[in-house]
Protein backbone atom coordinates (compact mmCIF):
# COMPACT_ATOMS: atom_id res chain seq x y z
CA UNK A 1 0.00 0.00 0.00
CA UNK A 2 1.07 3.13 -1.34
CA UNK A 3 1.96 5.78 1.77
CA UNK A 4 -0.93 8.20 0.74
CA UNK A 5 -3.33 5.71 0.91
CA UNK A 6 -2.00 4.57 3.86
CA UNK A 7 -2.25 7.60 5.87
CA UNK A 8 -6.07 7.98 4.63
CA UNK A 9 -6.88 4.58 6.08
CA UNK A 10 -5.06 5.96 9.15
CA UNK A 11 -6.43 9.17 9.34
CA UNK A 12 -10.50 7.74 9.25
CA UNK A 13 -10.57 6.35 12.42
CA UNK A 14 -8.82 9.58 14.13
CA UNK A 15 -11.48 11.33 12.44
CA UNK A 16 -14.40 9.37 13.56
CA UNK A 17 -12.97 9.37 17.03
CA UNK A 18 -12.28 13.30 17.02
CA UNK A 19 -15.91 13.52 16.14
CA UNK A 20 -17.50 10.86 18.29
CA UNK A 21 -16.15 12.50 21.04
CA UNK A 22 -17.74 15.33 20.59
CA UNK A 23 -20.55 14.32 18.57
CA UNK A 24 -24.24 14.88 18.97
CA UNK A 25 -25.49 11.66 17.19
CA UNK A 26 -23.95 8.75 15.43
CA UNK A 27 -25.46 7.29 13.07
CA UNK A 28 -24.96 4.00 11.72
CA UNK A 29 -26.80 2.04 8.27
CA UNK A 30 -26.00 -1.24 7.19
CA UNK A 31 -26.86 -3.10 4.11
CA UNK A 32 -25.97 -6.38 2.59
CA UNK A 33 -26.48 -9.35 0.32
CA UNK A 34 -27.37 -12.86 0.50
CA UNK A 35 -27.42 -14.49 -3.36
CA UNK A 36 -28.19 -17.48 -5.31
CA UNK A 37 -26.74 -16.78 -8.83
CA UNK A 38 -25.41 -18.66 -11.81
CA UNK A 39 -21.65 -19.57 -11.16
CA UNK A 40 -18.85 -19.10 -13.35
CA UNK A 41 -18.71 -20.31 -16.49
CA UNK A 42 -16.67 -23.46 -17.50
CA UNK A 43 -15.39 -21.66 -20.49
CA UNK A 44 -12.17 -18.95 -19.65
CA UNK A 45 -13.09 -16.99 -22.31
CA UNK A 46 -16.79 -16.31 -20.49
CA UNK A 47 -15.53 -15.70 -17.32
CA UNK A 48 -15.35 -12.72 -15.35
CA UNK A 49 -12.50 -10.72 -15.71
CA UNK A 50 -11.46 -10.65 -11.93
CA UNK A 51 -10.77 -14.34 -12.48
CA UNK A 52 -8.52 -13.39 -15.93
CA UNK A 53 -11.32 -13.65 -18.15
CA UNK A 54 -13.20 -11.50 -21.45
CA UNK A 55 -16.64 -11.78 -19.14
CA UNK A 56 -18.27 -8.32 -18.50
CA UNK A 57 -20.76 -10.00 -16.24
CA UNK A 58 -20.21 -10.66 -12.73
CA UNK A 59 -20.89 -14.58 -11.89
CA UNK A 60 -19.87 -16.18 -8.96
CA UNK A 61 -17.74 -19.10 -7.63
CA UNK A 62 -20.28 -20.88 -5.73
CA UNK A 63 -24.16 -20.80 -6.35
CA UNK A 64 -25.33 -19.73 -2.37
CA UNK A 65 -22.25 -16.49 -1.36
CA UNK A 66 -22.59 -13.61 0.74
CA UNK A 67 -22.72 -10.72 -1.74
CA UNK A 68 -21.14 -7.12 -0.42
CA UNK A 69 -21.82 -6.07 2.98
CA UNK A 70 -21.74 -2.21 3.56
CA UNK A 71 -21.71 0.20 7.07
CA UNK A 72 -22.41 3.88 7.08
CA UNK A 73 -21.46 5.75 9.97
CA UNK A 74 -21.87 9.52 10.45
CA UNK A 75 -20.64 11.66 13.33
CA UNK A 76 -23.34 14.89 13.51
CA UNK A 77 -22.03 17.86 16.00
CA UNK A 78 -23.73 20.83 16.55
CA UNK A 79 -21.43 22.56 14.56
CA UNK A 80 -21.17 23.33 10.98
CA UNK A 81 -19.03 20.14 10.79
CA UNK A 82 -19.70 16.38 10.29
CA UNK A 83 -17.77 12.96 8.97
CA UNK A 84 -18.92 10.13 7.31
CA UNK A 85 -17.04 6.92 6.69
CA UNK A 86 -18.42 4.14 3.99
CA UNK A 87 -17.20 0.90 4.45
CA UNK A 88 -17.79 -2.66 2.61
CA UNK A 89 -16.75 -6.30 3.10
CA UNK A 90 -16.83 -8.25 0.09
CA UNK A 91 -14.92 -11.24 -1.72
CA UNK A 92 -13.89 -9.19 -5.29
CA UNK A 93 -12.21 -7.56 -6.66
CA UNK A 94 -10.18 -8.90 -3.10
CA UNK A 95 -11.70 -10.81 -0.50
CA UNK A 96 -11.48 -8.09 3.32
CA UNK A 97 -12.97 -5.10 4.62
CA UNK A 98 -12.06 -1.50 2.56
CA UNK A 99 -12.89 2.05 2.95
CA UNK A 100 -14.46 3.51 -0.18
CA UNK A 101 -15.70 6.45 0.95
CA UNK A 102 -14.76 8.82 4.34
CA UNK A 103 -14.89 12.90 4.39
CA UNK A 104 -14.81 15.37 6.61
CA UNK A 105 -18.66 17.10 6.09
CA UNK A 106 -18.45 21.20 6.51
CA UNK A 107 -22.25 23.10 6.02
CA UNK A 108 -22.29 26.00 7.87
CA UNK A 109 -25.87 28.43 8.06
CA UNK A 110 -27.49 29.96 5.09
CA UNK A 111 -26.48 33.10 3.92
CA UNK A 112 -28.81 35.72 2.42
CA UNK A 113 -30.74 31.88 1.33
CA UNK A 114 -27.86 30.90 -0.19
CA UNK A 115 -25.70 27.57 1.04
CA UNK A 116 -21.87 26.76 0.56
CA UNK A 117 -20.58 23.51 1.43
CA UNK A 118 -17.46 22.17 1.04
CA UNK A 119 -16.29 18.26 2.01
CA UNK A 120 -12.57 16.74 2.38
CA UNK A 121 -11.44 13.29 2.32
CA UNK A 122 -11.76 10.51 -0.36
CA UNK A 123 -14.93 10.45 -2.07
CA UNK A 124 -17.43 9.88 -5.62
CA UNK A 125 -18.31 13.14 -6.95
CA UNK A 126 -21.91 13.50 -7.20
CA UNK A 127 -22.70 12.47 -10.89
CA UNK A 128 -24.75 9.63 -10.20
CA UNK A 129 -28.49 10.02 -9.89
CA UNK A 130 -29.20 5.94 -9.63
CA UNK A 131 -26.50 5.32 -6.84
CA UNK A 132 -28.14 7.06 -4.07
CA UNK A 133 -28.66 3.96 -1.46
CA UNK A 134 -26.20 3.39 1.54
CA UNK A 135 -23.02 3.39 1.09
CA UNK A 136 -23.69 5.13 -2.69
CA UNK A 137 -25.66 1.45 -3.52
CA UNK A 138 -28.64 1.62 -6.15
CA UNK A 139 -32.30 1.29 -4.61
CA UNK A 140 -33.44 -0.18 -7.50
CA UNK A 141 -31.86 -2.98 -8.12
CA UNK A 142 -28.30 -5.25 -6.97
CA UNK A 143 -26.44 -4.49 -10.16
CA UNK A 144 -25.01 -1.20 -11.54
CA UNK A 145 -25.97 0.28 -14.80
CA UNK A 146 -22.28 0.17 -16.94
CA UNK A 147 -21.42 3.70 -16.46
CA UNK A 148 -21.93 3.53 -12.29
CA UNK A 149 -20.14 0.22 -12.41
CA UNK A 150 -17.01 1.74 -14.02
CA UNK A 151 -17.17 4.96 -11.88
CA UNK A 152 -17.64 2.07 -8.69
CA UNK A 153 -14.22 0.15 -10.11
CA UNK A 154 -12.15 3.29 -11.25
CA UNK A 155 -13.34 6.83 -10.36
CA UNK A 156 -13.13 8.45 -6.84
CA UNK A 157 -11.55 11.67 -5.61
CA UNK A 158 -9.10 12.46 -2.82
CA UNK A 159 -9.05 15.59 -2.23
CA UNK A 160 -11.50 18.53 -1.90
CA UNK A 161 -14.71 20.06 -3.24
CA UNK A 162 -16.79 23.00 -2.55
CA UNK A 163 -20.64 23.79 -4.02
CA UNK A 164 -22.63 26.89 -3.31
CA UNK A 165 -27.06 26.28 -3.63
CA UNK A 166 -29.67 28.76 -4.58
CA UNK A 167 -32.68 26.91 -2.59
CA UNK A 168 -35.71 27.79 -4.77
CA UNK A 169 -37.75 27.31 -1.60
CA UNK A 170 -36.52 30.33 0.06
CA UNK A 171 -36.36 32.60 -3.03
CA UNK A 172 -40.39 31.36 -3.75
CA UNK A 173 -39.47 29.43 -6.80
CA UNK A 174 -39.59 25.25 -8.00
CA UNK A 175 -36.22 25.70 -9.33
CA UNK A 176 -32.98 24.85 -7.30
CA UNK A 177 -29.52 25.40 -8.35
CA UNK A 178 -25.56 24.27 -7.19
CA UNK A 179 -22.55 24.69 -8.33
CA UNK A 180 -19.81 22.63 -7.52
CA UNK A 181 -16.35 22.20 -8.07
CA UNK A 182 -13.51 19.85 -6.74
CA UNK A 183 -9.55 19.19 -6.86
CA UNK A 184 -8.42 15.59 -6.37
CA UNK A 185 -5.35 13.51 -7.00
CA UNK A 186 -5.18 10.15 -6.57
CA UNK A 187 -7.13 8.78 -9.57
CA UNK A 188 -4.21 8.70 -12.30
CA UNK A 189 -4.55 5.11 -13.38
CA UNK A 190 -8.15 6.01 -14.04
CA UNK A 191 -9.45 4.59 -17.55
CA UNK A 192 -7.05 1.43 -18.21
CA UNK A 193 -9.79 -1.13 -17.45
CA UNK A 194 -11.28 0.05 -20.51
CA UNK A 195 -8.57 -0.30 -22.82
CA UNK A 196 -9.04 -4.06 -22.02
CA UNK A 197 -12.15 -5.46 -20.66
CA UNK A 198 -14.20 -2.53 -21.33
CA UNK A 199 -17.27 -1.67 -20.06
CA UNK A 200 -19.55 -4.20 -17.23
CA UNK A 201 -22.11 -4.82 -15.23
CA UNK A 202 -21.71 -5.66 -11.53
CA UNK A 203 -21.92 -3.76 -8.02
CA UNK A 204 -18.00 -4.50 -6.84
CA UNK A 205 -17.00 -1.42 -5.47
CA UNK A 206 -13.09 -0.76 -5.53
CA UNK A 207 -11.57 0.35 -1.99
CA UNK A 208 -8.81 2.20 -0.78
CA UNK A 209 -5.66 0.27 -2.42
CA UNK A 210 -7.26 -2.21 -4.09
CA UNK A 211 -6.73 -3.99 -7.34
CA UNK A 212 -9.13 -4.79 -10.40
CA UNK A 213 -7.60 -7.80 -12.63
CA UNK A 214 -8.15 -8.18 -16.21
CA UNK A 215 -7.54 -10.76 -18.92
CA UNK A 216 -3.73 -10.93 -19.58
CA UNK A 217 -3.29 -10.45 -23.57
CA UNK A 218 -0.77 -11.44 -25.35
CA UNK A 219 -0.34 -7.47 -26.53
CA UNK A 220 0.47 -6.39 -23.05
CA UNK A 221 3.08 -9.29 -23.23
CA UNK A 222 5.35 -7.51 -26.08
CA UNK A 223 6.38 -3.55 -26.83
CA UNK A 224 5.11 -1.14 -26.52
CA UNK A 225 2.60 -2.38 -23.69
CA UNK A 226 5.23 -4.73 -22.05
CA UNK A 227 5.00 -2.56 -18.70
CA UNK A 228 1.67 -2.66 -18.53
CA UNK A 229 0.38 -5.32 -15.96
CA UNK A 230 -2.95 -7.18 -16.44
CA UNK A 231 -4.21 -5.38 -13.27
CA UNK A 232 -5.19 -1.83 -12.36
CA UNK A 233 -4.57 0.02 -8.89
CA UNK A 234 -6.78 3.01 -10.26
CA UNK A 235 -6.45 5.26 -7.06
CA UNK A 236 -2.94 5.34 -6.86
CA UNK A 237 -1.28 8.98 -7.37
CA UNK A 238 1.58 8.58 -9.94
CA UNK A 239 2.42 12.11 -11.59
CA UNK A 240 1.93 14.92 -8.43
CA UNK A 241 -0.68 16.45 -10.45
CA UNK A 242 -3.89 17.63 -9.45
CA UNK A 243 -7.11 17.18 -11.17
CA UNK A 244 -10.32 19.06 -11.05
CA UNK A 245 -13.96 18.46 -12.15
CA UNK A 246 -16.95 21.39 -12.18
CA UNK A 247 -20.75 20.25 -12.14
CA UNK A 248 -24.23 21.77 -11.76
CA UNK A 249 -27.28 20.27 -9.96
CA UNK A 250 -30.75 21.59 -10.63
CA UNK A 251 -33.94 20.09 -9.44
CA UNK A 252 -37.38 21.42 -10.18
CA UNK A 253 -40.01 20.67 -6.87
CA UNK A 254 -39.88 16.66 -6.56
CA UNK A 255 -40.20 16.10 -10.11
CA UNK A 256 -37.18 16.72 -11.97
CA UNK A 257 -33.21 16.22 -11.04
CA UNK A 258 -30.30 17.26 -13.20
CA UNK A 259 -26.66 16.64 -12.53
CA UNK A 260 -23.90 18.01 -14.87
CA UNK A 261 -20.18 17.40 -14.56
CA UNK A 262 -16.68 17.09 -16.04
CA UNK A 263 -13.97 15.33 -15.18
CA UNK A 264 -10.88 15.60 -16.02
CA UNK A 265 -7.87 13.76 -13.84
CA UNK A 266 -4.83 15.98 -15.22
CA UNK A 267 -2.40 12.76 -15.52
CA UNK A 268 0.72 12.72 -17.55
CA UNK A 269 0.31 9.42 -19.86
CA UNK A 270 4.31 9.54 -19.81
CA UNK A 271 4.07 8.56 -16.30
CA UNK A 272 5.01 4.77 -15.45
CA UNK A 273 5.20 4.33 -10.72
CA UNK A 274 4.58 1.47 -8.72
CA UNK A 275 4.30 -0.96 -11.97
CA UNK A 276 0.88 1.51 -13.62
CA UNK A 277 0.47 4.09 -15.70
CA UNK A 278 -1.21 7.15 -15.54
CA UNK A 279 -3.92 7.42 -17.87
CA UNK A 280 -5.18 11.18 -18.77
CA UNK A 281 -8.88 10.53 -18.69
CA UNK A 282 -11.79 12.77 -18.99
CA UNK A 283 -15.27 12.52 -20.15
CA UNK A 284 -18.56 14.56 -19.17
CA UNK A 285 -21.79 13.23 -17.53
CA UNK A 286 -25.63 13.99 -17.15
CA UNK A 287 -27.51 12.14 -15.37
CA UNK A 288 -31.35 13.18 -14.86
CA UNK A 289 -34.49 12.20 -12.81
CA UNK A 290 -37.91 12.80 -13.92
CA UNK A 291 -40.70 11.18 -11.03
CA UNK A 292 -43.55 10.32 -13.18
CA UNK A 293 -46.35 9.87 -10.96
CA UNK A 294 -46.35 8.50 -6.92
CA UNK A 295 -45.08 5.04 -8.35
CA UNK A 296 -43.33 5.65 -11.41
CA UNK A 297 -39.48 6.69 -12.02
CA UNK A 298 -37.43 7.58 -14.73
CA UNK A 299 -33.84 7.47 -14.54
CA UNK A 300 -30.96 7.86 -16.96
CA UNK A 301 -27.07 9.36 -17.57
CA UNK A 302 -25.18 9.93 -20.56
CA UNK A 303 -21.26 9.40 -20.60
CA UNK A 304 -18.75 10.30 -22.83
CA UNK A 305 -14.81 10.72 -22.34
CA UNK A 306 -11.53 9.66 -23.68
CA UNK A 307 -8.41 8.48 -22.25
CA UNK A 308 -4.69 7.80 -23.28
CA UNK A 309 -1.48 6.05 -21.90
CA UNK A 310 2.04 6.33 -23.20
CA UNK A 311 3.52 8.02 -26.24
CA UNK A 312 0.90 6.99 -29.00
CA UNK A 313 0.49 3.49 -27.04
CA UNK A 314 -3.33 3.56 -26.17
CA UNK A 315 -5.63 6.03 -27.18
CA UNK A 316 -9.55 5.44 -26.86
CA UNK A 317 -12.55 7.19 -26.72
CA UNK A 318 -15.77 6.20 -24.68
CA UNK A 319 -19.26 6.28 -24.03
CA UNK A 320 -22.30 5.15 -22.66
CA UNK A 321 -25.65 5.56 -21.85
CA UNK A 322 -28.82 4.24 -19.72
CA UNK A 323 -32.50 4.50 -19.14
CA UNK A 324 -34.05 3.17 -16.08
CA UNK A 325 -37.90 2.50 -15.19
CA UNK A 326 -38.85 1.99 -11.94
CA UNK A 327 -41.94 0.78 -10.04
CA UNK A 328 -42.77 0.93 -6.78
CA UNK A 329 -45.84 0.14 -5.19
CA UNK A 330 -46.66 -1.48 -1.41
CA UNK A 331 -46.25 -5.09 -2.01
CA UNK A 332 -43.80 -5.15 -4.86
CA UNK A 333 -41.65 -2.97 -6.91
CA UNK A 334 -40.03 -3.42 -10.46
CA UNK A 335 -36.93 -2.24 -12.62
CA UNK A 336 -36.07 -1.85 -16.03
CA UNK A 337 -32.98 -1.49 -17.40
CA UNK A 338 -31.46 -0.59 -20.97
CA UNK A 339 -27.72 -0.15 -21.38
CA UNK A 340 -25.91 1.25 -24.59
CA UNK A 341 -21.61 1.56 -24.58
CA UNK A 342 -18.72 1.26 -26.81
CA UNK A 343 -15.05 1.42 -27.17
CA UNK A 344 -13.34 3.70 -29.66
CA UNK A 345 -9.71 2.52 -30.30
CA UNK A 346 -7.83 5.12 -32.19
CA UNK A 347 -3.83 4.23 -31.85
CA UNK A 348 -1.74 2.86 -34.03
CA UNK A 349 -1.13 -0.22 -32.43
CA UNK A 350 -2.57 -3.15 -34.88
CA UNK A 351 -1.69 -6.19 -32.63
CA UNK A 352 -4.34 -4.01 -29.46
CA UNK A 353 -7.42 -3.73 -31.27
CA UNK A 354 -9.27 -2.32 -28.60
CA UNK A 355 -12.48 -1.22 -30.21
CA UNK A 356 -15.49 -2.33 -28.19
CA UNK A 357 -19.37 -2.16 -27.87
CA UNK A 358 -22.32 -3.47 -26.45
CA UNK A 359 -25.96 -3.51 -25.10
CA UNK A 360 -27.74 -4.84 -21.81
CA UNK A 361 -31.48 -5.32 -20.47
CA UNK A 362 -31.66 -5.63 -16.93
CA UNK A 363 -34.93 -6.79 -15.41
CA UNK A 364 -35.61 -6.86 -11.23
CA UNK A 365 -38.55 -7.47 -9.17
CA UNK A 366 -38.65 -7.55 -5.48
CA UNK A 367 -40.91 -7.50 -2.71
CA UNK A 368 -40.43 -6.46 1.02
CA UNK A 369 -40.35 -9.20 3.69
CA UNK A 370 -40.36 -6.60 6.78
CA UNK A 371 -38.90 -3.32 7.07
CA UNK A 372 -35.14 -5.04 7.42
CA UNK A 373 -35.65 -7.66 4.68
CA UNK A 374 -36.78 -7.95 0.97
CA UNK A 375 -36.44 -9.96 -1.75
CA UNK A 376 -35.40 -9.70 -5.33
CA UNK A 377 -34.79 -11.51 -8.79
CA UNK A 378 -32.50 -10.07 -10.87
CA UNK A 379 -32.12 -10.97 -14.93
CA UNK A 380 -29.92 -9.80 -16.70
CA UNK A 381 -28.97 -10.17 -20.58
CA UNK A 382 -25.31 -8.53 -21.85
CA UNK A 383 -24.73 -8.68 -25.90
CA UNK A 384 -20.74 -7.19 -26.21
CA UNK A 385 -17.98 -7.57 -28.46
CA UNK A 386 -14.49 -6.57 -27.59
CA UNK A 387 -12.16 -6.60 -30.75
CA UNK A 388 -8.81 -7.70 -28.10
CA UNK A 389 -10.43 -11.36 -27.19
CA UNK A 390 -9.42 -12.75 -30.51
CA UNK A 391 -5.65 -11.85 -29.89
CA UNK A 392 -4.01 -15.27 -30.77
CA UNK A 393 -6.45 -17.01 -29.28
CA UNK A 394 -9.54 -19.18 -30.16
CA UNK A 395 -11.74 -16.95 -28.28
CA UNK A 396 -14.81 -15.12 -30.13
CA UNK A 397 -14.96 -11.29 -29.93
CA UNK A 398 -18.40 -11.16 -29.37
CA UNK A 399 -20.28 -13.01 -26.38
CA UNK A 400 -24.20 -13.15 -25.44
CA UNK A 401 -23.76 -14.03 -21.79
CA UNK A 402 -27.08 -13.66 -19.36
CA UNK A 403 -27.05 -14.00 -15.84
CA UNK A 404 -29.91 -14.74 -13.42
CA UNK A 405 -29.81 -14.37 -9.25
CA UNK A 406 -32.07 -13.76 -6.62
CA UNK A 407 -31.07 -11.39 -3.85
CA UNK A 408 -31.69 -11.34 0.05
CA UNK A 409 -31.06 -7.84 0.70
CA UNK A 410 -30.57 -6.54 4.30
CA UNK A 411 -30.65 -3.53 5.97
CA UNK A 412 -30.67 -1.48 8.93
Amino acid sequence: MKIADMLVCLMVPGVLFAFYTSATEMVLKGKGELIWAQTEPAEKWRQSWFNGGTGQLHYVDSQVTAGPQYLSVAALTDSSWSALINAQWHTQPETGVSVTEAWLNWAPLPVSGYRVRGRLGYFYPQMSLENTDTAWTSPYSSSFSAINSWLAEEVRARGGEISISRPGRFFQSGHSWSAVAGAFQGNDPAGAIFAWRGFAIHNQQTGIAERVNFARYPSLQQAPLQQQPAWVEPHRELDHRTGYYLGMHWQYEQTHRLRAYYYDNNADPTVLRHGQYAWHTRFNSIAYQHALDDNWQLVTQWLSGSSEMGPDAVDIDFNAWFALLHYQADLYWATLRYDHFAITDKDPIPTDDNNGRGRSLMLSVGFPLNSQLQVSAEHIWLDSTQNNRAQQWPWPAQQIQTLTKVVLTWRW
